[in-house]
Formats: C-alpha cells, sequence, structure tokens
C-alpha cells in the first residue's frame, strides 16, 4: 500500500470534524489542515510516529491532547491561529524546535518549558500572557521568542543571562512608560 509522506488539508470553513483518515497514513511525515471549525485533535494522533511536522491553523481547536507533544519525531508544530487556552500537562522531553502557538487565547506557558527544552524558535504572539516565567532560562537553544501582542507589564531581568536569544518581539505589549525606559535603558532591548 502506497502512503502519503506529506497530505495538505483544506477544510470548509462549516467543517467541523477532524480528518480521521488522516490517521491511516503511518507513513506520514509533514501533515497540514487548514481552516474548517474543527474544535479538537484525536488522541489517536499518536498513532503517526513518523510525523515530523505538524500544522493547523485557523480551525477552532481549543484543547490539545498531550500526544501531541510525544509524537517521537515531531521538530516543528504550528497550532496558529486557535482557539488553545491553555497547554496540556506533558511529561515526557520532545525534540520540538519550533513551537508555533500565535493567534491563541494562552495565558501561561511556564509547565511545558522543562519538556521543550529543544526549542529554537517559540511564538506565543497575540496571545493572553502577563508574565514571562523564570523557567524561560531553562530553555538553553532558544534564539528566536514572540511575545508581542500579550498583556505583559514588566520584563525581567533574566533576560540579560539568555545571550543566544538573537531575537526577541515584544511591540504592543502593556508596557508602562518608566518599564520601556528600563527596557531600552538597561536591557539595551528596542522596542520600536
Amino acid at each position: 500500500m502506497w502512503l502519503n509522506k506529506k497530505i495538505v488539508i483544506k477544510l470548509e470553513e462549516t467543517e467541523k470534524k477532524f480528518p480521521i483518515e488522516v490517521l491511516n497514513n503511518w507513513e506520514l511525515t509533514d501533515l497540514e489542515i487548514i481552516c474548517g471549525q474543527c474544535t479538537y485533535l484525536p488522541p489517536d494522533i499518536s498513532i503517526l510516529k513518523k510525523l515530523k511536522r505538524l500544522t493547523i491553523v485557523s480551525t477552532q481547536i481549543f484543547e490539545l491532547p498531550k500526544e501531541v507533544f510525544e509524537l517521537p519525531e515531531l521538530t516543528y508544530l504550528n497550532l496558529k491561529n486557535n482557539n488553545i487556552t491553555e497547554l496540556p500537562k506533558i511529561s515526557n522531553k520532545t525534540k520540538i524546535q519550533t513551537l508555533i502557538l500565535g493567534r491563541n487565547s494562552i495565558s501561561e506557558f511556564e509547565k511545558i518549558i522543562p519538556h521543550i527544552k529543544e526549542v529554537v524558535t517559540l511564538d506565543l504572539g497575540h496571545n493572553c500572557i502577563k508574565t514571562i516565567p523564570a523557567n524561560l532560562v531553562l530553555l538553553e537553544k532558544l534564539q528566536r521568542i514572540n511575545l508581542e501582542s500579550n498583556c505583559i507589564a514588566k520584563l525581567p531581568n533574566f533576560i540579560k543571562k539568555m545571550p543566544q536569544i538573537n531575537h526577541l518581539s515584544l511591540s504592543n505589549n502593556s508596557f508602562p512608560a518608566d518599564e520601556i525606559q528600563r527596557i531600552e535603558n538597561e536591557l539595551k532591548i528596542s522596542l520600536t
């Protein structure tokens, strides 16, 4: 039986069901699902052991099964523009290097940090995040982080202890004028 290694599915805007038939492609390495009113990812996604890239954007997914983070070969996860409010409790470390969770409703991400130590790019822009957790320093490979358009009012000093970060997006947050001045003067980060 011939199985596709990459599948792109553009759901109709009114489609509410996850295309479960895609789980029959055990050799699948790249899955992209766009649009629709799909509200969940089935835990059975764990069947796709060879999946390296998973993109599910512009759906209505509000909850993620922990099995997504347990896919053994997954290095790229894009869940942009959904309705995700919280991240699952995961216990295993992942191989994910690019994690895109922008344009959701996530308010905190502290719990997943110990499990995503391979992350190089982290996009949490356009969410509801108010604070940057101290355990972010555990992400020693992190180079790019997007936190723009959240509700952050203070940038912690430990950011200075993360010299590997070469891109930090913080625009459109709730920084008061004195914090903006501190960030630009002390931390040498431009917010413009």
